[in-house]
């Protein structure tokens, strides 16, 4: 495997049959920085493998097509014939458009009002139905036609999509007037608020470092009139209790929780040691599909 290429974890239920990928549904979350992978019993509603990678020196899109081609070509079972294929793309160029408003031949301009968007790059749209909006998002050509190349059958989502219709889903019984979602990726944040009905604010933020989380934390926090005393906080994502992220937020807000997986499925024995709240988009990709 190339030596931009690092394994993370794997974690492979015995059941987990590789050469029946039939009975599976497979899904992929993609960023430039790495990708992970998650096993779905179609049958049994039960995930049972995950296995993650993360990529070193990665600055284009070009490399890091280039570095699927190396990965794919030394795991060629992943582009079997699964029961369905859930692609994940971590997009940093994306709007969220209000359905009424929505022209699917106006996409591509819709994007431009925020983004420079490039002649080497797709215009993608996905419907959030518990939203009533649509999620436009570019996706490199190279990536695309890898995406073509290795999956005939695909479904393509922005990642806020399933993080977005996830935690509307499984809070309906909530009330979240004073409640904020904080989702922590390697490098890259995002902030959800919702209310009775539906979604209040969503927004990805650049976020490398602690202070960067906590900084657009309190911004978002006083644009929506939060107090950070009185606000209920819930993390998902790559954050540990007890990191300096934790620590740091723990000092503006008490009020700290960490996300539980959606009870919709059934998880295999080897995810016990892996904290509920981890790959949390990763895991509800399936959300809408139940």
């Amino acid at each position: 495997m190339a030596e931009h290429i690092v394994p993370g974890i794997q974690y492979h239920d015995e059941t987990l049959n590789k050469n029946a990928q039939e009975k599976y549904v497979l899904s992929i979350q993609f960023a430039l920085d790495g990708f992970s992978f998650l096993f779905l019993d179609a049958e049994r509603k039960k995930f049972t493998g995950l296995e993650t990678y993360t990529l070193k020196n990665v600055e284009s899109d070009i490399k890091f097509c280039k570095l699927l081609d190396t990965f794919f070509g030394d795991n060629p079972w992943l582009s079997g014939p699964f029961k369905d294929v859930l692609v994940i793309y971590e997009s940093r160029k994306s709007t969220l458009i209000p359905e009424p408003l929505y022209d699917e031949t106006e996409k591509s301009l819709f994007l431009k009002f925020n983004h420079a968007v490039s002649s080497y790059e797709q215009v993608i749209s996905n419907f959030l139905p518990n939203v009533d909006a649509y999620q436009v998002f570019a996706l490199p050509d190279c990536f695309k036609y890898r995406l073509d190349k290795y999956f005939r059958k695909k479904t393509i989502l922005h990642h806020s999509v399933p993080l977005i219709e996830s935690i509307i889903i499984n809070n309906k019984n909530r009330h979240l007037h004073n409640t904020l979602f904080l989702n922590v990726r390697d490098k890259q944040i995002d902030i959800v608020a919702c209310h009775k009905d539906g979604l209040k604010f969503f927004n990805s933020f650049y976020a490398p470092a602690p202070e960067d989380v906590i900084y657009y934390l309190l911004f978002v926090m006083e644009q929506l009139g939060y107090n950070p005393e009185e606000v209920e906080l819930q993390l998902s994502g790559n954050i540990k209790k007890f990191s300096k992220h934790y620590e740091l937020i723990y000092n503006y807000v008490r009020d700290v929780n960490f996300e539980i997986r959606t009870q919709v499925f059934k998880y295999s024995y080897v995810f016990d040691n892996v904290p509920a709240h981890f790959h949390y988009t990763l895991f509800n990709s399936h959300i809408l599909q139940v």
